[in-house]
């Protein structure tokens, strides 16, 4: 600021460079843009994320389906070795014997005694679980994720005798 020998006159120029101090904060301020997003730009990445989640979505189910194919595929295992230890041990067991009749058969149960087949229904067959073990195609129930005995495929067995 400039030195004025009159206090008035030096308090109205005060006044004046305040006042034009304050006028060029509110221009600045006009002049400059808002920050945050618009309402188009949100609705881009929306679709954006819409339309790869639609495209990844149906994978990832497969991925799913398979895993459960798979630990059906691993009870079903377990049970053809116990099938296999006890006829190494003793003889050859039915394929007509149920999985729930060769958890409390004696001389298998020890076999099965702390495997979990809970995805194997209780009817399920010891020659559907040779048939599954060797390549048979199945399909699994959605809610629960047992085997569907009906949708095995494969009509060979190829338990040893």
């Amino acid at each position: 600021m400039r030195n004025y020998d009159n206090s008035k006159i030096r308090n109205v120029i005060i006044k004046k460079e305040k006042n034009r101090g304050a006028c060029s904060k509110v221009i600045f301020k006009k002049g400059r843009k808002n920050k945050g997003f618009t309402l188009i730009e949100i609705i881009a990445v929306i679709a954006i994320i819409g339309i790869l989640s639609a495209a990844i979505l149906p994978n990832v189910n497969g991925y799913i389906k398979e895993a459960k194919k798979v630990k059906v595929v691993d009870q079903c295992r377990k049970v053809v070795m116990a099938a296999e230890s006890y006829r190494l041990r003793y003889n050859a067991l039915q394929d007509s014997i149920q999985v729930s009749d060769m958890k409390i058969k004696d001389g298998v149960s020890k076999y099965l005694n702390e495997v979990a087949l809970s995805n194997l229904p209780s009817e399920t067959t010891l020659e559907q679980c040779y048939r599954i073990v060797n390549g048979a195609e199945f399909d699994i129930e959605g809610d629960n994720d047992m085997l569907k005995t009906v949708t095995i495929t494969n009509t060979t067995s190829l338990s040893p005798k």
